[in-house]
C-alpha cells in the first residue's frame, strides 16, 4: 500500500489549491479524480459560463440601445460561441495535469472510495495517507419524476452544438437564470418553472421578483408556483408536465433545481465519516467532525456557502491546519454572491429578515434606480438596491444590488465590510465619477 503525506480527492479550484501549496510546503501528495482534472468552475461551470454571458450581455446591450443612437441587428452564433468556449476549457485539463507533474502531486485518474478510517482504493489501486482532503464537488439532486431521463444538466446545456428552439428549466435558481436569458439571447423560446412562490432563494425577495418580471417583460415565461411533476416524450418534442395541470412543450428539458455535495461512492461509512444531505459535517478548522485524518472543503463541506472563492478560502484553512493543527478557522466576515442574470443580481451580507430576526435595530434604504443615469444610458430597463444599517454603530449588514455593474459593486461592499468601513464614511468618500460605484453615495 503506497503511503502519501495527504491525498486530495477532487481535481476542482479547491483540490488544485490543496494539493498544490501542500506540495509546495514539502507534503508528499497525490490527487485523485474520476472524470478529467479540472473540475466544475473551470471545466463545466463559472468560467465558462462568464463566456456564454459576455456574448449574451454584447447582444443584450445592443438591443436596449436600439433607436438610442445605435441601429442594425445583432446575433448570437451559437456553434460559434460554443467553439469558442471550448478554447478556454479544451486546453484546461491537459495543463492543469502539467502542474501537478511540476510540482511532484502523484495524479490518479479514476474513482476514490475509503476502505477504513485511514486507507482507500484509488483507480483500484490501495492508498493510505496521514490525512485527506475531500473536494468533490456537487452534482444535480435527483428530481424524483417521471421522464427524469429526458432531463440534461447545465453541462450538457452548454456544449449543444446546436441551440434547441424551445428550452424548459426547471427550477427557479442560479442554473435555470444565468442561463435563460443567454438561451434567450440566441433566440430560443424560453420557460423557467418553479414550485415555490419565489425564484431565488436566499437572495432578497423584491429584488428577486423584480428579476423575474423584467425576464417576463423581455419574452422570457417566468412560472411560480409550478411543480414539475413529469417529463415525457411528445413525438420528437418533449412535454414538461406541472402539478397545476399546465403542460409546457420544448425540445429541450435543463435541471436548474439545485445541486447536492458529490459525495455517493467516496465509502464514507467505511471511514468513519458523518455527513448530511448538506455535506460532511465539519467544523471551522474544515476537519471532519467524527475522522481527525479527513478535512472536507467547497461543496463537499456543510458550511459556507458552495461558491467557487469559499472552495478556495476553505482549501487554504485545510492546508494551514495539515501543516499546523489549529492554525486556521473559516470563519470570513462576509461573502458576495452575484446571479449573473440580465441584469445581475448580487448580494453580500444578511437579508432585512435575517437582520430583523437577530435583533438588530437597521435602518433599510430601498432604490429604485431604473430612472438614474446609470440605468438609463446603459439601457437597463430594471435596477434596484436595498441596503441594510445597523442604526447605533453605522455598520453596513447588508447590500442587495439588481442591475449594471452589480457584480462589481457589490465587492465593494464587501471589502466596506470586511475592513469595518461605516455607512457614514462610505457616503463621504468621493468616487470615480459617473460610475456605478459612484452610486454608493445615493444607495446608503
Amino acid at each position: 500500500m503506497e503511503h502519501f503525506d495527504v491525498i486530495v480527492v477532487g481535481t476542482g479550484v479547491a483540490g488544485q489549491t490543496a494539493a498544490e501549496e501542500l506540495a509546495a510546503a514539502g507534503k508528499r501528495v497525490a490527487i485523485v479524480d474520476q472524470r478529467e482534472f479540472g473540475g466544475t468552475c473551470l471545466l463545466r461551470g463559472c468560467e465558462p459560463k462568464k463566456v456564454l454571458y459576455a456574448a449574451a450581455e454584447v447582444v443584450e446591450r445592443a438591443r436596449a440601445q436600439s433607436g438610442r443612437g445605435t441601429s442594425g441587428d445583432l446575433t448570437l452564433d451559437w456553434p460559434a460561441l460554443i467553439a469558442f468556449k471550448r478554447t478556454f476549457t479544451d486546453p484546461m485539463s491537459a495543463r492543469i495535469e502539467r502542474t501537478f507533474a511540476d510540482a511532484g502531486i502523484v495524479r490518479v485518474h479514476g474513482s476514490a472510495r475509503f476502505t477504513s478510517p485511514t486507507a482507500i482504493e484509488a483507480d483500484g489501486a490501495p492508498m493510505s495517507a496521514d490525512a485527506y482532503v475531500l473536494a468533490t464537488g456537487a452534482v444535480p439532486i435527483p428530481l424524483g419524476i417521471p421522464g427524469e431521463e429526458f432531463v440534461s444538466d447545465s453541462e450538457t446545456f452548454m456544449a449543444a452544438e446546436t441551440l434547441p428552439a424551445r428550452i424548459v428549466f426547471i427550477g427557479g435558481g442560479f442554473v435555470s437564470f444565468e442561463f435563460a436569458h443567454i438561451a434567450a439571447a440566441a433566440g430560443a423560446h424560453v420557460s423557467i418553472l418553479h414550485r415555490g412562490p419565489h425564484v431565488l432563494k436566499g437572495f432578497d425577495q423584491d429584488l428577486a421578483d423584480a428579476l423575474a418580471q423584467a425576464y417576463r417583460a423581455s419574452g422570457i415565461e417566468v412560472h411560480t408556483g409550478a411543480p414539475v411533476t413529469e417529463v415525457r416524450r411528445a413525438g420528437e418534442a418533449l412535454e414538461v408536465v406541472c402539478g397545476t395541470g399546465m403542460v409546457v412543450s420544448c425540445d429541450m428539458v435543463v435541471h436548474g433545481a439545485g445541486r447536492a455535495p458529490d459525495l455517493i461512492g467516496l465509502g464514507l461509512e467505511a471511514a468513519g465519516v458523518a455527513y448530511g444531505p448538506r455535506g460532511i459535517e465539519v467544523g471551522a478548522s474544515m476537519l471532519s467532525a467524527s475522522n481527525p485524518r479527513v478535512y472536507a472543503v467547497g461543496d463537499a463541506a456543510a458550511l459556507g456557502a458552495p461558491l467557487t472563492p469559499v472552495g478556495v478560502a476553505q482549501a487554504r484553512v485545510a492546508r494551514a491546519n495539515i501543516l499546523e493543527p489549529g492554525s486556521a478557522t473559516f470563519e470570513p466576515p462576509a461573502i458576495p454572491s452575484v446571479v449573473f442574470s440580465s441584469p445581475p443580481l448580487a448580494i453580500v451580507g444578511r437579508t432585512e429578515d435575517e437582520a430583523r430576526a437577530a435583533g438588530l435595530d437597521i435602518e433599510v434604504k430601498v432604490s429604485d434606480m431604473a430612472g438614474w443615469t446609470s440605468s438609463l444610458r446603459t439601457g437597463t430597463r430594471v435596477a434596484a438596491a436595498k441596503t441594510i444599517v445597523e442604526r447605533s454603530t453605522g455598520r453596513i449588514i447588508g447590500v442587495h444590488l439588481l442591475g449594471h455593474g452589480a457584480e462589481e459593486v457589490v465587492n465593494v461592499f464587501a471589502a466596506a465590510m470586511i475592513g469595518g468601513v461605516t455607512a457614514d464614511e462610505m457616503r463621504s468618500a468621493i468616487w470615480a465619477y459617473p460610475t456605478d460605484g459612484s452610486n454608493i453615495v445615493y444607495l446608503l
